[in-house]
């Protein structure tokens, strides 16, 4: 049966407007890379590794640059992957959004007003399903799906499933990537590479 997310339309719908002319969204690896990523014009920041020391002034750039910012919460430093951390980073800090492949913080995340993704790492028809049902239960506002290059194999699957926004994240260094992610009928990806950053500042 195919899950329709009513409760998530309106994250699931910002997300979806942020990412219809520009979407590439940038993914912040280290903090040296934070000037680089203001530069660009992307809408929304993927902050994939950072600690509780400076978070703080990272999401405040961002925020002042006109991002928005999602945390990966489970790779941040100091914060504690509990109902706790989430109100931390959206009560003290002011994220936007987090990135999660925790069903717990996605739910603790929407209570705090936080727009939502899934990520989902696919590698074969089980994490597949594994991937799904988690999406069903939690009911994020989008999925990443990790390794991208595989969503042009799994979109239709998806779409007989669920009715969220599917950004494909991991390995996407080129423009080929790129063209090929969209053309599954992903809204967006997710990349470090300042090369893809680059190229939809110049053509988008």
């Amino acid at each position: 049966m195919k899950m329709n997310l009513k409760a998530s339309v309106n994250g699931a719908e910002r997300i979806a407007y942020c990412l219809k002319r520009k979407p590439i969204i940038t993914s912040l690896l280290n903090v040296d890379e934070l000037p680089s990523v203001l530069e660009t014009d992307s809408n929304i920041v993927f902050i994939l590794k950072t600690d509780i020391f400076v978070i703080d002034s990272i999401v405040e750039q961002i925020r002042e640059a006109g991002k928005l910012s999602f945390v990966h919460f489970d790779l941040i430093e100091g914060i504690g992957k509990d109902r706790t951390g989430i109100a931390y980073l959206a009560e003290k800090v002011g994220i936007d959004g987090i990135v999660t492949t925790k069903n717990s913080a996605i739910t603790e995340a929407k209570k705090w007003g936080l727009l939502t993704v899934q990520r989902l790492f696919v590698f074969d028809s089980v994490s597949l399903d594994n991937g799904i049902r988690m999406t069903k239960a939690s009911g994020p506002d989008a999925i990443e799906v990790l390794p991208g290059m595989v969503c042009q194999r799994i979109m239709d699957r998806i779409r007989k499933e669920l009715d969220v926004p599917v950004i494909a994240g991991g390995l996407m260094i080129d423009l080929e990537d790129f063209d090929t992610a969209l053309k599954s009928g992903v809204i967006g990806i997710s990349t470090s590479s300042k090369e893809l950053w680059r190229w939809q500042d110049e053509n988008i």
